[in-house]
């Protein structure tokens, strides 16, 4: 059963127009994200959710930033039972590598980004 088609609400902080136009700037939003460095598959919705949830440009993408940290993991996390001590060693360094290069990430948004680093 729908609850939102009764729920006024609901419909007045979704109008389809503006859902639609959301719908059609996804691959826009995942382009101009990977441009920055953002990878990770759902950095778009952690963009937007915070958008939505009345975050700045700024710190929507600290938003998606964050949920590539998530993603990523961390280094301690990779398990050294039943593998190749040295194939655990790398991983975990690999690891360490992309949490170093998105903590370093530029933000386009902040106030004297260096927006040429960031594309």
């Amino acid at each position: 059963m729908d609850h939102t088609a009764h729920n006024p609400a609901a419909q007045d902080l979704h109008p389809e127009a503006d859902v639609r136009r959301q719908r059609r700037n996804i691959p826009v939003v995942i382009g101009n994200l990977k441009a920055t460095g953002l990878n990770m598959p759902g950095v778009d919705s952690a963009y937007r959710a915070a958008l939505f949830a009345g975050a700045t440009d700024e710190m929507a993408w600290e938003a998606a930033r964050r949920h590539e940290l998530v993603l990523i993991g961390f280094p301690d996390e990779i398990s050294d039972t039943a593998t190749d001590l040295s194939k655990v060693e790398s991983m975990r360094k690999r690891r360490q590598a992309l949490i170093d290069t998105c903590r370093a990430l530029p933000n386009p948004f902040a106030l004297g980004a260096d927006v040429q680093v960031a594309a």
